[in-house]
């Protein structure tokens, strides 16, 4: 192909060439879109919702093309009163794929676990609590539920005292 510009004529990469550019960008955007079911925690600032401004964290899911299909559920696990203590969490859905975890467990030293599916994949996050509400530094995502043993080992990574 050529294009005139001015008196200059200039050859434009061969059709071969732009076949081979045309197939990568189409390899690279289905890359992307089959990215892979996970989390995301944030403050509650992020779920841009007055009715969550209270929450611990938010999160929300991505690599999911059907939000309908989502599935969460949370579960507080720690110690309160010298206690090993497991609570069934409410998970209040913000908008589709954005979800806030109010707090719902008693003083003490937790992690908020977090388990999802969409469709058959499956995610997971262990999320420390401190007096301020989640610590980022500490939480952990998964590409599957998280284990029995995972959750102790968040568990004993607590500092003594608990995070401050």
């Amino acid at each position: 192909m050529e294009v005139v510009a001015g008196k200059k004529i200039a050859r434009l990469a061969s059709n071969w060439a732009m076949r081979v550019a045309k197939y990568a960008l189409t390899l690279i955007a289905a890359l992307a879109w089959a990215q892979a079911f996970t989390f995301e925690i944030a403050s509650p600032v992020a779920a841009q919702n007055y009715a969550l401004k209270s929450a611990a964290f938010v999160f929300r899911t991505s690599g999911c093309a059907a939000a309908q299909k989502i599935e969460v559920s949370a579960t507080a696990e720690g110690f309160a009163g010298g206690t090993r203590r497991s609570t069934l969490l409410r998970v209040v859905e913000s908008r589709p794929g954005v979800y806030g975890i109010e707090r719902q467990w008693d003083p003490g030293q937790w992690v908020v676990v977090l388990k999802g599916s969409c469709g058959s994949d499956k995610a997971g996050a262990i999320v420390p609590i401190g007096p301020r509400g989640f610590v980022r530094e500490a939480s952990k995502t998964f590409s599957h539920p998280p284990a029995a043993d995972e959750i102790e080992a968040a568990l004993k990574a607590i500092p003594e005292g608990g995070y401050k």
